[in-house]
C-alpha cells in the first residue's frame, strides 16, 4: 500500500511539473511574427532538420481597407490538412476598428505533417487602405 501511495505521489508531482513548464520534456519553444499592410502576411514555425514543428496557437489582426472583402487566415503544414479561419474586413477605412482578431490556441497543440516540415499561418490580403496586419505564431519543436 505504501508503495502505491509513493507511485501515485510521484505521478502527481510529475504531471504538475509538466503543466507548469508548458512544454513536453525536450521541447524547443519558438515564436515568430510578421507584419505588413495591404498584402497577405505570413508567420511560420520554420522547418528544422530532424525535428517536428508543433503549433500551439496563432494571432492575426488587421485594420480595415477602403473596400470590404472577405478573406481567410490559413494554417498549412499541419496533420489533417490546411485549416481556414474566416476574417472579413469592413469598407470603413483604416481609421475604424476592424472585426476582432483571430486568436486561436490549440490544446493539444497541432503537429506538422512530418519531421522537417514548416507550419505556416497566413493572414489574408486586406486590400488598399489597410494600414496594418500582424500574424504571430507560437509552438515548439519536438
Amino acid at each position: 500500500m505504501k508503495r502505491i501511495l509513493v507511485i501515485l505521489a510521484a505521478l502527481l508531482w510529475s504531471c504538475t511539473a509538466l503543466a507548469q513548464a508548458g512544454y513536453p520534456p525536450g521541447a524547443i519553444p519558438i515564436t515568430n511574427s510578421a507584419s505588413g499592410t495591404t498584402a497577405a502576411v505570413a508567420a511560420s514555425i520554420p522547418a528544422l532538420a530532424n525535428k517536428t514543428a508543433v503549433i500551439c496557437g496563432f494571432y492575426f489582426a488587421g485594420s480595415n481597407a477602403t473596400a470590404a472583402q472577405a478573406g481567410s487566415v490559413t494554417m498549412t503544414g499541419v496533420v489533417g490538412g490546411t485549416m481556414s479561419f474566416g476574417y472579413p474586413t469592413l469598407a470603413a477605412g483604416a481609421a475604424v476598428p476592424n472585426t476582432g482578431p483571430v486568436d486561436e490556441a490549440f490544446l493539444p497543440c497541432v503537429p506538422a505533417t512530418s519531421v522537417g516540415v514548416a507550419i505556416v499561418v497566413t493572414g489574408p490580403a486586406l486590400g488598399a487602405g489597410a494600414t496594418v496586419a500582424t500574424t504571430t505564431v507560437w509552438g515548439y519543436y519536438q
